[in-house]
């Protein structure tokens, strides 16, 4: 079979572009190996929001003394559900696009060969260009390697038949910090163990703070600078030996160090695509990788591993391919999301990347507490940081630390790419009660006319 185009994997690195192209009238093959939908529909941003949602919802019940009755196996059914409907989504959207869906795995011979093997048969089909959105994998630790039972990655966690009694997680990244917060509300005793200074290394200590004082007052046992020295499983149980001393025994191990590129066995060193020294492809701004006709996008070209990084790539890839104008992707501009109810919203720089570069900058920084929107919510630690450079003229960073900052960083963008002024901003009736407000009431106390805040 001939295409114009044919993309391998269909998460949201490489389904955006099928759907774009196919759209154009291009004809498109996706390959996938496993699910459709890939990483995020599957084991990351679909499941985990699911249960967050829940866990949230068990929080807000317990704050007035109730009890959330629910059966773990329903809850997760439930997560599964939601699951197959995205995934069907996706399907039905590429299907009556005309984009001919292939399950197996694929290999590369050539730019314009591919094979696809499952376990039924193998076929080959040649296509004009090639997308290459294979994605990452869960990286393990060479004293915690997955096991498949107890030793999990997130892939596992968002799946378990029984919920655990205790449960150690290796890394206090995002993915770490956002398994903690849920698996907490679910009353299992959890303790993170983080080999730097703070959890959330690339984010300022003030951010990583508020939420280690957030998760630890929801019962999560954070220990810092600290590793895990030896795991045993003995009894069925885990017992780990920390650096400082300490053991732990745990019903299960979750490994959150990271992740790794799937670019290894599919053949890119048959077009000699160039890599970079983490595996992770190398590409233009357009997308486009050391060979001509092959792209790249999403998790597998590394950068923030966001989805909504990958399907920006995805679409740019599309653009190209299609031979129009493709815009140039700000990464300072994506937004990095960290989903822990008291939730984290960042664009642009971080105080420490400005220290790091030598640059001088203003902070301005307002406690959120103070809207009643927040308080309903619970985010007692809640704050926003606004970064200028020297002159004041121009925003750096933002960063909100609050319930809903995912949606709220929204409203705060169109700052951050000088589509609004500060003036502008305190003259916007965002609607009350929200937490999207605070911009109003932060440009005024910027602009030293503070309504519902005292100007320090």
């Amino acid at each position: 079979m001939k295409y114009d185009v044919a993309i391998i994997g269909s998460g949201v690195g490489g389904y955006p572009a099928g759907s774009y192209l196919a759209g154009k009238g291009l004809k498109v093959a996706v390959i996938e190996k496993h699910l459709i939908g890939g990483e995020c529909t599957n084991y990351g941003c679909v499941p985990s929001k699911a249960l967050y949602q829940f866990a949230e919802a068990v929080k807000t019940i317990e704050k007035i003394n109730g009890v959330a009755e629910y059966k773990w196996s329903e809850l997760i059914e439930w997560a599964k559900g939601v699951v197959k409907e995205s995934r069907e989504g996706i399907s039905y959207l590429l299907e009556s696009k005309g984009v001919d869906l292939y399950n197996g795995v694929a290999l590369i011979e050539s730019n314009k060969r591919v094979k696809i093997k499952n376990s039924a048969e193998l076929k080959e089909i040649e296509a004009d260009k090639l997308i290459v959105a294979t994605g990452t994998d869960p990286g393990d630790i060479p004293v915690a390697r997955f096991d498949g039972s107890g030793i999990i990655s997130n892939r596992e966690a968002l799946y378990l038949d029984d919920k655990p009694e205790s449960m150690l997680i290796i890394g206090g990244g995002v993915v770490g910090v956002e398994l903690a917060n849920v698996f907490s509300a679910f009353k299992v005793d959890v303790t993170i163990v983080e080999l730097l200074d703070h959890i959330l290394p690339f984010t300022d200590r003030d951010i990583a703070l508020a939420v280690k004082t957030h998760l630890s007052q929801r019962g999560v046992r954070i220990i810092e600078k600290t590793t895990v020295g030896r795991l045993e499983k003995a009894s069925g149980k885990y017992h780990a030996e920390l650096s400082n001393g300490e053991k732990l025994e745990v019903d299960k191990v979750l490994v959150a160090v990271g992740r790794k590129p799937n670019t290894r066995g599919i053949g890119l060193e048959n077009l000699g695509v160039e890599l970079d020294s983490k595996g992770f492809i190398k590409v233009s701004e357009r997308m486009e990788t050391s060979t001509q006709g092959v792209f790249a996008t999403g998790d597998v070209v590394g950068g923030p591993l966001l989805a909504h990084k990958a399907i920006l790539e995805s679409i740019i890839a599309g653009r190209v391919i299609s031979g129009e104008e493709a815009p140039r992707l700000d990464y300072k501009l994506v937004p990095i999301t960290i989903f822990t109810g008291l939730e984290v919203a960042s664009v642009g720089y971080t105080e420490k990347e400005l220290q790091s570069m030598g640059l001088k900058y203003v902070k301005y920084r307002i406690p959120l507490y103070y809207l009643s929107s927040v308080k309903i919510k619970g985010g007692k630690n809640a704050f926003a940081k606004i970064i200028l450079d020297e002159r004041g003229g121009r925003v750096l960073g933002i960063h909100i630390v609050a319930p809903n900052a995912s949606e709220v960083v929204s409203a705060y963008i169109p700052l951050y790419i000088g589509k609004m002024n500060l003036k502008d901003a305190a003259q916007v009736p965002y609607p009350h009660l929200t937490v999207s407000e605070s911009l109003r009431d932060f440009a005024e106390y910027i602009l030293g006319e503070p309504v519902h805040l005292l100007k320090k």
